[in-house]
């Protein structure tokens, strides 16, 4: 009987985002999950089997094409993951390839790329064509980002026509399994009747199989190997290599402590939703301090006994090491870690790890949602609130709603941890959607570290113009004193903020995405943080040719100098984008800090979270006014959780610990509630202004943003676009996004609101639809995003 596939393949494109029927040779093993290789036109594309059938009526169908190759030994996607992807597709208004592709590990595509080259016959006309004649063949991507020229319609046919340039399409196989020859002893011989090295290398296997690799290290070579092969002494055959990203690491096991009253109400309430008593999502709201990571590893330990799979997802890839050491120690082997600064093959073997079920816990951020269990009990999001765990690009997930749609359907368990939960997740408890667990007492009852206020406006006044506050040098000199720790928060990197010509008043700006540059001083360049476009430190003004040019503002590079200079014999780490770039950094910087080879921690949101270092006595905060002026409606959010969730990394010892907060506006409610860590009354003022004003999560949004090259096109589009939508959904705009343009992109924005989120969802899908169908969307892009985390 012939077996039909449906087939997804890897396009982007909406009209294409359908399954396409293939027939499956009798050789061949396809599952729902398999990715596999098949012919699409006169090319051949990945593709993803989302359904198998024997429908004898295919067979009269003419052209159903054969599918050619099945890329892994097993499907890498569960048939849940499959069901998931065509949900979170509809819910997130993207397409399903969208969703397929982000839910294999990175590294794992196949994939067939254009690849052009010069032909050599003429001599070249231009800098593009130079630039093949010197460096190709070259990925045709690439050359037309650094040529856009090149882009022109109808320009590659012309060269190609004129024989200039040629062009081809190269296949990428993806990351597999590891393979390795490792030889196994089969019998012993006579020692008597060996040579010097063949005696070697029995004696080596004695022990053990051994791999070809690692035997040739210690002298035995391959030649020897196949006399012995020969001998019939020993076998040799390939096996797969692990790649670990734990190797070399040593964790000390540990066992479970013993649970406060508290602590034991919260596993309580986990294990009734574990049992299957709704609600099975438990909001634990607990103090920084409070144990909350205990309460995990325990209710995992009770998810593991009961043979279920566990999920543990993390804001910042920089919380993943410390997370991983204490699960580590409590669980050993049975952990496997999932995140983007792991190597493809680490990924990949994890991955399958956990599909296999020789892993049953699986830690990393946002992505890690999707480890492959087939038998999930428990999902845990630490530090929930934070807006990492939403995707800003296709597909525009949360991770949290993909954790309430898997736990729906596996029966399983959500916990959500923070100590300053979303307003979303808040409102839920509030509702008795969620069960709420409070933590609300430090563990050994220790103290919440005092919060001084600084006023930088009276600093002024009063002649003291450093970036450190008098309170703030005062503390830091006392903390050294006593041989303690301290960490400086600046969510901002670099040196300084903007350059400025003093003469015309000039701001130096990224060309593509009308943002100032910020100046690094280490590299001496101005750097795009939305781009990365970088130039020189300009010597004279662009404009009017003065030669006044000076740098304004502060960034982390500049606190980490000044601090220097008040304390010159400090040692100080930086934890930051700019110094977290390299595979293992994170853990080597926090390494050096935890051995304390550091006194002080500088960084930006990334020290703000999860980080439990004993001896930090100290927490200062540059300036709390970062985020508070932005044009979001969830700037006073922002600013309250990151000053709380700072301020609870002092004062985790028996040394105890305060924190400084310097602001410009001390007057402001989300820092005044910062300052007394009283959720409750920053959730009374926030609520009521979200409410009064229609915002989430009172209300549900989509966000339809237009960008484009020319800017009056996508003034008209988004204008186009407000006139689609009928019924009665509230509109908001058009008007040009805070952050205007972007990699040269001009931006305008549409914002949806509804109180309900399928009627949403339903007027923007017909709107979309009719706008992409429309003249203006060959000039314009449209992205949508659901339930967006920001307005910039």
């Amino acid at each position: 009987m012939d077996t039909f596939a449906e087939i997804i393949v890897s396009i982007r494109h909406n009209r294409l985002d359908r399954p396409f029927t293939y027939r499956v040779p009798s050789t061949m093993d396809v599952r729902v999950g398999s990715r596999v290789v098949v012919p699409f036109g006169p090319q051949r594309l990945e593709g993803f089997c989302i359904g198998l059938n024997t429908d004898s009526s295919l067979l009269e169908t003419d052209g159903i094409k054969e599918i050619e190759e099945v890329l892994d030994e097993a499907p890498l996607l569960t048939e849940e993951l499959v069901d998931l992807s065509a949900w979170g597709a509809a819910r997130w208004l993207c397409n399903r390839v969208d969703f397929l592709q982000a839910m294999v590990p990175g590294g794992v595509r196949w994939t067939q790329r254009k690849w052009v080259e010069f032909t050599g016959e003429v001599e070249p006309e231009s800098p593009s064509l130079c630039y093949l004649r010197d460096n190709g063949p070259v990925k045709m991507a690439a050359w037309l980002k650094s040529f856009p020229e090149m882009d022109r319609p109808g320009e590659l046919r012309r060269l190609q026509q004129d024989g200039i340039i040629k062009l081809s399409r190269r296949e990428t196989r993806g990351i597999g399994k590891k393979k390795i020859l490792t030889a196994y002893l089969m019998n012993e011989a006579d020692q008597s009747k060996l040579g010097n090295k063949q005696a070697l290398a029995v004696g080596i296997l004695k022990k053990g199989p051994c791999a070809l690799t690692e035997l040739e290290k210690q002298g035995v070579s391959r030649a020897t190997v196949r006399s012995l092969e020969k001998r019939g002494i020993i076998k040799t055959e390939e096996t797969s290599l692990r790649r670990d990203p734990l190797a070399g690491e040593q964790f000390i096991p540990q066992q479970s402590l013993s649970a406060t009253a508290a602590q034991g109400e919260a596993l309580q309430q986990i294990g009734d939703a574990l049992a299957g008593n709704k609600p099975r999502t438990v909001l634990l709201h607990g103090v920084t301090g409070s144990g909350k990571t205990e309460v995990y590893l325990q209710a995992i330990a009770d998810t593991a006994a009961a043979g279920r799979g566990s999920i543990v997802l993390v804001p910042e890839i920089a919380l993943t090491p410390q997370m991983i050491e204490r699960f580590a120690a409590r669980f050993g082997e049975r952990v496997a870690v999932l995140h983007s600064k792991l190597s493809a093959g680490e990924r990949y073997d994890e991955w399958c790890r956990i599909a296999s079920g020789e892993a049953w816990v699986a830690i990393g951020a946002r992505s890690a949602i999707f480890a492959p269990f087939r038998n999930l009990g428990l999902i845990i999001l630490d530090e929930e609130h934070e807006s990492t765990y939403k995707q800003d690009e296709a597909p525009r997930y949360h991770a949290r709603d993909i954790a309430l749609w898997r736990a729906g359907n596996h029966d399983a368990a959500v916990v959500l941890g923070s100590a300053t939960p979303a307003l979303e997740s808040s409102l839920q408890a509030r509702l008795g959607n969620y069960r709420l667990c409070p933590l609300q007492e430090r563990i050994a009852n220790r103290p919440m570290p005092p919060v001084e206020i600084v006023d930088m406006r009276q600093e002024l006044k009063d002649g003291h113009r450093s970036i450190f506050s008098r309170p703030l040098l005062a503390a830091l000199e006392k903390v050294f004193a006593e041989e303690k720790q301290a960490i400086l928060l600046l969510n901002r990197r670099g040196y300084a903020t903007f350059v400025l010509c003093r003469e015309c008043g000039h701001v130096m700006r990224c060309t593509g995405c009308n943002v100032a540059l910020k100046f690094h001083m280490a590299e001496e360049m101005l750097r795009c943080h939305y781009c990365e476009h970088q130039e020189p430190y300009p010597l004279t003004c662009p404009k009017c040719s003065g030669r006044y040019i000076k740098h304004f503002g502060t960034g982390t590079q500049k606190v980490e100098e000044e601090l220097r200079k008040h304390f010159p014999h400090v040692r100080v780490a930086r934890l930051d984008a700019d110094t977290t770039t390299r595979k293992g950094a994170h853990q080597k910087i926090l390494n050096t800090f935890k051995n304390k080879e550091a006194h002080v921690l500088i960084g930006t949101q990334m020290v703000a979270k999860g980080l439990d270092f004993p001896d930090v006595t100290l927490v200062g905060v540059i300036t709390a006014d970062t985020a508070i002026n932005l044009p979001d409606f969830r700037a006073g959010e922002r600013t309250f959780q990151l000053l709380t969730q700072v301020a609870g990394r002092a004062g985790r010892g028996s040394a105890g610990g305060n924190v400084v907060v310097q602001t410009y506006t001390p007057e402001h409610y989300a820092i005044l509630a910062a300052k007394t860590h009283d959720y409750e009354a920053f959730y009374a003022e926030e609520s009521v202004a979200r409410r009064e004003l229609g915002y989430p999560p009172f209300t549900r949004m989509v966000r339809l943003l237009l960008s484009g090259e020319d800017e009056a096109r996508v003034i008209d589009a988004a204008s186009f676009m407000v006139s689609l939508f009928e019924g009665d959904a509230d509109i908001l705009g058009p008007s040009p996004c805070p952050i205007e343009k972007v990699r040269g992109q001009f931006r305008w924005q549409v914002v949806v609101r509804h109180c309900e989120l399928e009627p949403l969802l339903a007027a923007v899908e017909d709107a979309a639809e009719k706008f992409r169908c429309s003249p203006p969307a060959t000039a314009v892009r449209l992205s949508v995003d659901v339930d967006p985390q920001s307005l910039l």
